[in-house]
């Protein structure tokens, strides 16, 4: 059953015992249903008694599970409803056939049930939709179970319907499953404390719900990145610039190439000086172009093979013939070649 369920266990009369402190069957082990047809539930073997027992511990601390009367505590503040004890849950104890519980009795219950006004015992307990009972509730003092159980399972406060099972949100919490309680609450508490610190380090209140925090995080991202109409990534800087480069270099080439084919052509450089004029021309195009205009225009014999060595090992057949297109005396040559050299 998926709800917050009472079941009636119809047991001896609970005077029949001692009641100072006697134990008594709170519910039946493996699986069983109740008189009205509601069921099955399973309480399971002695290790799922075991941990029937440990959820319900974690989840009453350091209180007793109270026994009332006809489980008048879920009705507290309307009419005839009571959070009046019958008695406490002390202790409990898995045995064969279910789950006990050492009850201590008050004084008016005892009497109750010394009288006969009240004679058996109902165990309200929580299951999962499979009906797998979950923990222990509440335990009453009831004579009408049939009716009365039915009436304050409609009315109870905390209840499981179908699709609130624990399982999945165990599973959402990283849980596994048969975890307690006190377990959902600490994992719940460190995702609350985890949000804090993203809500903080954000720079908003740490009370800061979730769609907020998100909001800052996506304002921050897009006030931090590089506008790319502004911003050009230094990879394509650097590869830009060694085009640029490589264009430069040969548009310099092609020019330089084609200054000194005109100049030989136009009888201004003897071919024999083509590789100097290359190496002019594309270091200092400026000077190349100079060094044309005042250049005599040469003769066939001056175009043609070039001559011997006249060098005196300081000029070469290259200088010499520089020398004479631009009228310079030795020592001027000289001098120029020594301050290219420097």
């Amino acid at each position: 059953m998926d709800k917050h369920t009472p079941f009636l266990i119809a047991a001896a009369d609970p005077v029949a015992a001692d009641t100072s402190g006697t134990w008594i069957k709170l519910m039946p082990a493996g699986t069983f249903s109740a008189r009205d047809g509601r069921g099955p539930f399973v309480s399971g073997d002695q290790s799922s008694m075991d941990a029937i027992i440990q959820r319900t511990k974690d989840y009453l601390g350091a209180t007793d599970l109270m026994v009332d009367y006809d489980h008048q505590v879920l009705t507290t503040g309307e009419a005839g409803g009571s959070a009046r004890a019958a008695g406490w849950i002390k202790d409990f104890s898995v045995r064969d056939d279910g789950i006990y519980g050492q009850v201590a009795w008050t004084d008016a219950a005892t009497a109750s049930i010394g009288s006969r006004e009240y004679r058996y015992l109902s165990p309200l307990f929580l299951t999962d939709p499979k009906g797998r009972v979950i923990r222990l509730a509440n335990m009453a003092l009831v004579n009408t179970p049939a009716l009365d159980l039915e009436a304050i399972a409609a009315r109870a406060q905390f209840t499981f319907t179908k699709g609130s099972d624990m399982d999945p949100i165990l599973e959402a919490l990283g849980l596994a499953e048969g975890a307690t309680e006190a377990d959902a609450l600490s994992a719940i508490k460190a995702l609350q404390s985890g949000q804090c610190q993203i809500a903080l380090a954000a720079g908003l209140d740490r009370q800061a719900d979730a769609q907020t925090i998100a909001t800052a995080i996506e304002t921050a991202k897009e006030t931090s990145a590089p506008d790319p109409a502004k911003f050009v990534p230094i990879e394509q800087v650097t590869a830009l610039q060694a085009d640029l480069r490589s264009l430069t270099d040969q548009v310099h080439g092609d020019k330089a190439e084609l200054n000194v084919t005109d100049a030989i052509e136009a009888g201004k450089l003897a071919p024999s000086l083509k590789d100097w004029g290359l190496a002019l021309a594309t270091k200092d195009i400026g000077q190349f172009e100079t060094f044309i205009a005042k250049a005599p225009s040469l003769t066939a014999a001056q175009l043609g093979d070039t001559p011997k060595s006249q060098g005196d090992g300081e000029l070469t057949d290259s200088d010499l013939q520089v020398m004479s297109q631009m009228g310079l005396s030795r020592d001027d040559m000289i001098a120029a070649k020594t301050e290219d050299a420097a």
